[in-house]
């Protein structure tokens, strides 16, 4: 049986062959990494549709608890209170 010094050699030297091997393949490498990109682009092309849809139906503003909240934030005294817009 070998000693766990030269165990660990092996395994680090296996791991500094494998890296410089991989870095001597540099087509795979760049094919790896375009599929990347693209998968990443075809991701944000979705998001961005998402993006582009109202978050509020048409009539969101028009119903009672918005109409409620727009009454009840502008009466002069809240208006005049510290943090509001209209202050």
């Amino acid at each position: 049986r070998e000693p766990p010094s030269f165990t660990a050699m092996a395994f680090v030297l296996d791991y500094v062959q494998w890296c410089i091997s991989k870095s001597f393949r540099p087509e795979e490498r760049d094919r790896a990494n375009e599929e990347r990109l693209t998968r990443i682009h075809e991701g944000t092309k979705e998001l961005k549709k998402q993006w582009d849809q109202p978050t509020k139906d048409a009539f969101y503003w028009k119903n009672k608890r918005a109409q409620a909240k727009y009454a009840y934030d502008s009466q002069p005294m809240l208006k005049k209170m510290y943090g509001r817009r209209g202050a």
